[in-house]
């Protein structure tokens, strides 16, 4: 392990610069889903049902939209690309509070298609910026990052909401949103190569694309859907455990160790010297899920949490990794796209699947589920990657990622 190579990315000004900007860009949009929660609850008289409707067509519309903005980004260019979510987020947030509830299901949806794509621009940028080398540890570096964004968002949004109301912070939200925006368009991070194969292009101009769907990149994208399985049995088993045990004030504190030890893996798998395959990853991320639920009080429910969540950004943080090694520059940015759509869809199908385990046998088959469906998944595509040409080597170019075999 070699930690040092954090300290020669933050060394880099327009490397420190992207980190910084991915930081403050992430809080508000992590803090906006608990925001709207409450503001149908509460301004609106809603019901957590109605609520979940609206969270969920925030996830359709950014289901729908990461492809497409990322798609804009390898053909126009990052601040050609970024400018419609900027002015869409500007609009969007004050008519929400105006709106009723049936009129903010829509406004929820095109939020989510209008996000900016945080995610897909730091991402893509630290592909070109960084050298191979030192990918793995420019991408465990941004999952660490939005770990502690993660940590900060929610908290902030509900500060928010109890010392000023909810639509305050829904104006606060949507401004913090547009200066994210505003900054990234600012600083510009390159989104290709000096003198790539594939120019933004002009108006009038048509592009030859080239193709970047294979059979490897769509396993990646089941194992990013797999990998929030795992990630939403934890999340809602914990809170469901916690309400069994009448010990919801300690929410917080399993939380922190959840996070904290995912910060720690990401930490550590980026200090490594060699690559391990994501299928890998996810088996042990779904394997170690499995039996948090054996945890009947609060203190070993928050030690079994620990593994799965030392998991969680070295998965992430892999299938970020291959799909910049398979995918070429020029469709980069769609592909990372898709992988935050794969997010999505996981976490939009399990969530129900999910919520049916717990009222069916209790807060330990959240666990079950979410970690049978990861380790499912993993078992799949290793299945598909014994076949020769669907190994991830056979599609890589040069420069190839060493895995641990």
């Amino acid at each position: 392990m070699a930690f040092s190579g954090y300290a020669v990315l933050w060394a880099d000004r327009r490397v420190r610069a992207l980190f910084v900007a991915a930081f403050f860009a992430r809080i508000p949009a992590l803090a906006a889903p608990l925001v709207f929660t409450l503001y149908v609850v509460e301004d609106l008289d809603g019901t957590y049902a109605q609520a979940g409707i609206i969270a969920a067509a925030t996830t359709v519309g950014a289901a729908i939209g990461s492809p497409w903005r990322g798609r804009l980004i390898d053909r126009l260019g990052m601040r050609r690309a970024i400018l419609p979510s900027i002015v869409a987020v500007a609009i969007l947030y004050p008519v929400a509070t105006l709106s009723t509830y049936v009129w903010l299901i829509p406004l929820s949806l095109l939020m989510g298609r209008f996000l900016i794509p945080v995610f897909s621009i730091v991402r893509l940028s630290l592909s070109v910026m960084v050298e191979e080398s030192r990918r793995r540890t420019a991408f465990s570096a941004d999952s660490i990052i939005a770990e502690a964004s993660f940590i900060i968002g929610p908290a902030a949004g509900v500060l928010l909401v109890t010392q000023a109301g909810a639509d305050v912070a829904l104006y606060a939200i949507g401004g913090c949103e547009v200066l994210a925006g505003l900054i990234f368009w600012r600083l510009n991070p390159p989104t290709r190569s000096p003198g790539g194969s594939t120019p933004p292009a002009e108006p009038g101009h048509v592009v030859t694309r080239t193709p970047f769907m294979s059979v490897p990149v769509v396993f990646l994208f089941l194992i990013s859907g797999g990998t929030m399985a795992a990630l939403i049995g934890t999340d809602l088993g914990i809170i469901a455990e916690l309400r069994e045990l009448d010990e919801v004030g300690a929410i917080g504190f399993t939380y922190a160790l959840w996070g904290l030890s995912s910060l720690v893996g990401g930490l550590i798998y980026g200090s490594l010297s060699r690559s391990i395959r994501p299928t890998y990853l996810l088996l042990a991320l779904g394997l170690t899920t499995i039996p948090v639920g054996l945890g009947g009080e609060v203190w070993s429910l928050s030690l079994w949490v620990i593994p799965t969540g030392f998991l969680c950004a070295p998965t992430m943080t892999a299938a970020a990794e291959w799909i910049a090694k398979l995918v070429p520059e020029e469709r980069r940015g769609e592909a990372m796209g898709w992988q935050g759509t794969a997010f999505t869809i996981g976490a939009a199908t399990s969530s129900p699947v999910v919520g049916v385990a717990i009222d069916g046998v209790g807060a330990w088959g959240a666990f079950v589920v979410g970690g049978a469906i990861a380790t499912g998944i993993a078992l799949i595509c290793w299945g598909g990657q014994l076949i020769p040409a669907y190994r991830p080597e056979h599609y890589a170019s040069v420069n190839e990622i060493s895995p641990v075999e």
